[in-house]
């Protein structure tokens, strides 16, 4: 006879069916990705969305720039005030 003081019990399996699988849907798809074509049947140019992300990204980049020279335009303006009425006040 086996003595157990532990028991621990084993976990449920998890079996799951699809309900919805339609594998020439799922054929079609991984084919329109593969040709780089859209749900909308226009085809996605690689190079012209590289070139897409590339401008938008230089705008981005731009409005950072702006905002961050700005920053230290404040922070020269607030440096100098304290300066001013630390020396000559």
């Amino acid at each position: 006879m086996k003595l157990v003081f532990f028991r621990i019990p084993k976990p449920k399996q998890f079996n799951y069916p699809p309900r919805y699988y339609d594998e020439e849907k799922e054929r079609w798809d991984r084919r329109r990705k593969e040709l780089g074509i859209t749900k909308d049947g226009e085809k996605t140019d690689f190079k012209s969305q590289v070139g897409y992300n590339w401008r938008r990204m230089r705008k981005v980049n731009a409005a950072r720039q702006k905002k961050a020279n700005m920053s230290v335009l404040i922070y020269f303006l607030i440096a100098a005030a304290l300066i001013y009425f630390i020396f000559f006040t």
